[in-house]
């Protein structure tokens, strides 16, 4: 009897420690049979990079992420958006059902509808718009996440509008033009050849911030490898620590800079005469122009000691070929960004580093690619001159042919354009994006119809008559390229929340409810006959890359390419062109066919409001306006804050975290003030979309670039007033 009950007490101290490991072990998410918690691969995606990460899941949702090692580009480290995953697949905001607005616009009041009722809402007003008014009066658009832009195209086709739309008219197609003006249609941006430079000259960008880890890594291991680095950038970064010269050019002032170093290589025969008389055209122009920016001038124009800029420009020359990294925006958000960034591509020209080993787009070995993937693919669009922005952007019209700028959309909702937009069918719209978003709230109100796609409840989506739930990245099924040859496929590693679909369902489900089908002759109507159809290029199919956990390697890829493969480039005149026949041929002011420059202060009242406001430099937890949702990251950093170095501070006797009145032109807003030694004298700083605090509210709508369209984001001006004192 003893015994037995003995037997009991001690099987039921075991069962008692057996509990207190497993809690243990649950606590530490140890992946095990006693906590149920399994470990998966996957693509984090919430900034749009594909970087591989380890998923802890437990019952079908995510409980921690870390960087991934078992895939090609897998460093084991993860940023601190990864890190906050969790956070973003469960925030309260995710939409999870289809709805219908049931308040006035912009209210947020709506109800649960089904699929089938959601579907065939959008099929009946897209064919009502187009049967009263036409298929352009319906604007097709893609925000966030990029992915699935090709296939929207050919849904627009099939529908009959040549009004695409993207986040690209305000993100990277103006350097895309501008590389493209130079070095010729395929060149979206000159890619860096980092493992083989002697030197590096980072413009405009902080890869350790604003890049994916693997991004940074890129850089920390060419300096490992004891290359020079120039950086050009008006803020102190963590990547200017770095550099052996930095220069800090007065924001917006880049082309007076790099037409200033041009004059400085040719005037002392640095330039590489034998590849420009080979692969270049209008040299001649471009030298007698850049005589004019002589060093004293650039100085006074940009700020940069003449000394300094004198000693990059030589170093330069003198470790050519080069590569240039550039970001998609940073130099472009300025109102002469187009031809600055044209100014700073003909750099590469002049010292022969385009196309070349070590320089920027060299040569080496082909990479797999998916069929229709975004980036790989531009799809004609039907009518493309019919388009709403077709005549007051030219060049935009024959260098970024396959959407629309739409960038001025209030106006044209508005009916100030050639027509108005009556309806819109978007997905991952952020209006915060654009300047003035107030302003296109209120355009919103005159929509006849508005359908937006998202993972939250956004601003956007509160103006919209449906609102759709699409699957986040971790809950789809996709396939992506890891390196240059390795095929992974991802399934379902957290639950999709709700009823969620992925974009690509979406549009194939709109597209049955049209009667048309997508994919030409090999149609879609589904994610994963997209998923098929993309691999064909690979020469894998779908079930071969399911059964690869780490990859599989393509059996088909693009052929490597050669220097001179690269360097007969497609520009009208089949040669680099320093001088571009194109743009001269747009007839239009600011069209010149040189790099001009021109001063964005004397379009401003730099009298009245004598601070440069730079907005949207980036900070690691920061994705737009997405991550201020996620409190682990939005309580990194009081925000917003308004950043001023500290002399400039002084001068207005402001202190740090004092509450100030920033004012523009257009408005004012109360913000807590950073005094920081990393802002360029005269210049302040402000990131972008916090809400009810978004500085785009305080950007006048109209202060574009009049070549892309592009918003003068990175040099508007301002002035700082103590709360107290202010009357505005």
């Amino acid at each position: 009897m003893s015994e037995t009950a003995d037997n009991i007490r001690i099987g039921k101290n075991e069962r008692e420690i057996s509990m207190l490991d497993t809690k243990a072990l649950l606590d530490s998410k140890i992946p095990c049979d006693e906590t149920g918690i399994i470990v998966k691969t996957g693509i984090c995606g919430f900034c749009g990079d594909a970087c591989p990460v380890d998923v802890y899941c437990k019952d079908g949702k995510v409980i921690k992420v870390e960087g991934n090692t078992s895939l090609p580009g897998g460093s084991g480290r993860v940023c601190v958006k990864g890190a906050a995953l969790k956070q973003a697949l469960y925030h309260p905001d995710r939409l999870k059902y289809p709805m219908k607005r049931t308040g006035e616009r912009g209210e947020g009041k709506f109800e649960r509808i089904s699929w089938e009722e959601a579907l065939t809402t959008i099929a009946q007003k897209l064919s009502e718009t187009k049967d009263k008014y036409g298929a352009k009066q319906t604007l097709f658009y893609a925000g966030h996440p990029k992915w699935f832009r090709p296939q929207l195209t050919e849904l627009a086709n099939e529908y009959g509008t040549p009004n695409v739309g993207t986040e690209s008219s305000t993100c990277a197609y103006s350097l895309m033009m501008a590389c493209q003006s130079v070095f010729g249609k395929g060149v979206m941006m000159p890619m860096p050849d980092m493992r083989r430079c002697k030197m590096l000259v980072v413009w405009g960008v902080n890869a350790l911030y604003s890049n994916p880890v693997n991004g940074g890594g890129a850089l920390l291991n060419a300096l490992q490898r004891g290359i020079k680095l120039i950086v050009i950038d008006p803020r102190c970064t963590p990547t200017t620590e770095h550099a052996d010269i930095h220069l800090r050019p007065i924001p917006g002032t880049d082309g007076a800079l790099a037409l200033g170093m041009a004059r400085v290589i040719i005037t002392e025969g640095l330039q590489n005469q034998e590849y420009i008389d080979k692969y270049t055209i209008g040299y001649e122009k471009y030298r007698d122009y850049v005589m004019e920016f002589t060093p004293e001038k650039v100085e006074e124009i940009t700020g940069v000691p003449k000394e300094d800029m004198m000693e990059a420009a030589r170093c330069m020359a003198a470790n050519a070929p080069f590569p240039i990294q550039l970001s998609a925006s940073p130099v472009v958000h300025n109102i002469n960004g187009m031809q600055n960034a044209r100014a700073i591509a003909m750099l590469l020209a002049l010292t022969g580093s385009f196309g070349m080993p070590g320089g920027s787009v060299p040569p080496g070995p082909g990479r797999a690619v998916l069929k229709d993937a975004f980036m790989g693919t531009r799809k004609k669009r039907v009518n493309a001159d019919q388009d709403i922005s077709h005549e007051e952007f030219p060049a935009w019209a024959k260098l970024t042919e396959h959407e629309a700028q739409v960038t001025k959309i209030a106006d044209y909702i508005e009916g100030k354009g050639d027509y108005p937009l009556r309806t819109v069918l978007s997905f991952g719209m952020n209006h915060h994006m654009w300047p003035r978003p107030d302003r296109l709230e209120e355009a919103f109100k005159h929509l006849d119809f508005f359908v937006n796609a998202d993972l939250y409840m956004t601003d956007t989506c509160k103006y919209a008559d449906i609102i759709l739930p699409v699957q986040a990245s971790l809950e789809r099924e996709q396939v992506q390229i890891m390196g240059f040859d390795t095929i992974f496929y991802q399934g379902h590693v957290a639950e999709p929340a709700g009823e969620s679909r992925t974009d690509m369902d979406i549009i194939t489900g709109i597209a049955d409810k049209l009667g048309v089908t997508i994919g030409g002759d090999e149609p879609i109507h589904s994610n994963e006959e997209y998923l098929r159809k993309s691999l064909t290029t690979t020469g894998l199919t779908l079930e071969e890359v399911k059964k690869a956990p780490d990859g599989v390697k393509v059996k088909h890829r693009m052929p490597s390419r050669t220097s001179e493969e690269i360097l007969k480039v497609k520009t009208p005149s089949g040669k680099i062109e320093f001088f571009s026949e194109l743009m001269e041929s747009c007839e239009k002011e600011e069209h010149e066919g040189l790099p001009v420059y021109h001063d964005f202060r004397e379009n401003l009242p730099m009298d009245e409001y004598p601070l440069i406001l730079t907005t949207g430099s980036r900070k690691p937890q920061l994705f737009h306006s997405r991550t201020y949702r996620l409190p682990w990251l939005a309580n990194l950093e009081k925000y917003p804050v308004v950043e001023i170095h500290p002399e400039d501070a002084k001068e207005l006797c402001m202190k740090d975290e004092e509450m100030v009145v920033l004012v523009t032109p257009v408005g004012s807003m109360e913000l807590c003030l950073s005094v920081n030694s990393s802002c360029l004298r005269g210049t302040v700083n402000v990131y972008h979309g916090a809400g009810e605090k978004d500085i785009n509210l305080l950007l006048d709508d109209t202060y574009l670039d009049p070549v892309s369209g592009f918003p003068g984001y990175k040099s508007y001006c301002c002035r700082l007033e103590k709360k107290e004192e202010s009357h505005e």
